[in-house]
């Protein structure tokens, strides 16, 4: 039984092999994936907008080639799908209620290398949040939004 199990594992790496990040802030980057966050406010949470800007040099020709979003209720651990089995672009943006962070506060980005992987519920790399990250802007106009996106990218492309 023994072989069997090592020769599976050479085969195919277990589940538990994926990397996993904690984001933490609103500029972030990993193994070649740029995750920007910003708030675009309203008079209210309802009327907010979470903007979650994944950018990707390769686009889908690089190592990930699809990506979802989930969000995640940390105490019961229900889940629900803000983004499902996108190709990634260059640019990507996913864009979520204020007031949809108040139950399932984390956020989990999957990223996919192939369509085996996505097929098989098995991620290459993914990145949480463990809710809006405390350093996310709230501005009040798309054009300030995509400005903060500018410079964010610029202090990434930096360090």
């Amino acid at each position: 039984m023994l072989p069997l199990v090592i020769c599976l594992c050479l085969v195919r790496p277990p589940a538990f092999a994926q990397r996993e990040y904690h984001g933490a802030d609103s500029a972030f980057e990993k193994e070649g994936i740029m995750i920007l966050w910003g708030i675009l406010k309203g008079k209210d949470e309802e009327s907010s907008w979470v903007y979650i800007k994944i950018l990707s040099p390769a686009g889908g020709q690089g190592r990930f080639q699809v990506f979802s979003v989930e969000a995640v209720d940390p105490f019961s651990n229900e889940k629900e799908w803000v983004v499902r089995e996108q190709r990634l672009e260059k640019e990507n943006l996913v864009r979520s209620a204020r007031s949809s962070f108040t139950e399932k506060t984390v956020r989990r980005i999957l990223f996919f290398g192939n369509m085996r992987n996505v097929e098989e519920g098995i991620p290459d790399m993914v990145i949480f949040y463990r809710g809006v990250p405390d350093t996310t802007p709230e501005l009040l106009s798309k054009k300030e939004l995509e400005t903060y996106f500018d410079q964010a990218l610029e202090r990434l492309r930096k360090r």
